[in-house]
């Protein structure tokens, strides 16, 4: 009888011992997948913020090359308006950036050269 007792006890012994593992686990096993998760999601948030970066320093350089080409155009204006009724002769680089905004007369075509 001692001996079943004894080994009642010890199986009880081991099934809390188990139980006690399976809980200190269960914590961690959530406490890594969380970690793992944010791990992903912080990944993903770099890789996003690297690519908004990007594309604003690419809006940011095409404001700036509009902004220059509409100083060029004003200056070429000022030097070279004379009455005609054409208008000044714009360089097509600098139209080519504002182009909606500029009427197609203004725009310097091509000189033929004469022999």
């Amino acid at each position: 009888m001692n001996e079943i007792i004894i080994a009642i006890v010890g199986g009880a012994f081991l099934l809390m011992g188990g139980v006690v593992t399976y809980m200190g686990t269960k914590g961690k096993t959530r406490a890594d997948a969380k970690t793992a998760l944010d791990a992903r999601i912080d990944a993903r948030l770099n890789h996003e913020l690297e690519r908004v970066y990007k594309r604003l320093d690419e809006v940011e350089n095409a404001a700036v090359r509009q902004a220059s080409a509409f100083a060029r155009i004003l200056r070429q204006i000022a030097r070279q308006w004379t009455g005609d009724p054409h208008g000044p002769d714009l360089d097509p680089d600098d139209i080519s950036e504002v182009e909606d905004t500029i009427p197609p007369a203004w725009i310097r075509r091509a000189r033929k050269e004469t022999p």
